[in-house]
């Protein structure tokens, strides 16, 4: 059986070309709809990878801030070295006469005053004072009391090289008395700059 299509051959064209038109409208949906799922797709992965990027940035200012006030605290610390070094510097060499004062009236006899004291870099430091003596003692009991202050100064930790350079028989306000004088060196325990240390004195 054949077919006659009796229809001009201007509508049979006609015909085709509407629906290669229907075809390619088909095929432009479902491109558009490929592209919209691969949008939305890459939409969603650039969210969630910037929510990543927040998050990050949230942690490095907060560790920039910790960082900040710890180099406060490091600032802090390297100002106290350099007034420390400052401080040393600008003691070195100098005695701790405070130090030295203190022991001297821990140790000091009752019965001996001192009259006068001075210390030269060379010289060392120089003691000279009066002991209480008695004319009916024998052995004199001043010079008992001076030998046991010389014993005791060359016990101290800031003292060496203590000797005794004079002791004459004398009276003081019609009181027999002995003036004496002694020589000592400081040692570097009572320099400012010193680590400060504690000790006792039997």
């Amino acid at each position: 059986m054949m077919r006659i299509n009796l229809l001009p051959p201007e509508i049979l064209e006609k015909r085709r070309a509407e629906r290669r038109i229907i075809y390619v409208a088909i095929a432009a949906v479902l491109i558009f709809a490929v592209l919209g799922v691969v949008w939305v797709f890459s939409y969603m992965r650039v969210d969630a990878k910037q929510q990543d990027l927040d998050v990050r940035l949230q942690e490095i200012q907060a560790t920039q801030a910790k960082a900040d006030m710890l180099a406060v605290f490091e600032q802090k610390e390297q100002d106290l070295q350099a007034r420390k070094a400052i401080a040393e510097a600008a003691l070195a060499g100098r005695k701790n006469w405070a130090k030295l004062f203190d022991e001297l009236s821990l140790v000091m006899p009752t019965d001996i005053w001192i009259t006068s004291m001075a210390w030269g870099q060379e010289s060392g430091l120089g003691v000279e004072g009066f002991a209480l003596d008695s004319g009916t003692d024998s052995p004199d009991y001043g010079h008992k009391t001076i030998a046991k202050l010389l014993v005791r100064l060359a016990d101290l930790d800031g003292l060496f090289d203590v000797w005794l350079s004079n002791s004459v028989k004398t009276s003081y306000l019609e009181d027999p008395v002995i003036q004496f004088s002694a020589t000592a060196q400081v040692g570097s325990s009572l320099d400012a700059s010193a680590t400060p240390s504690t000790s006792t004195t039997p």
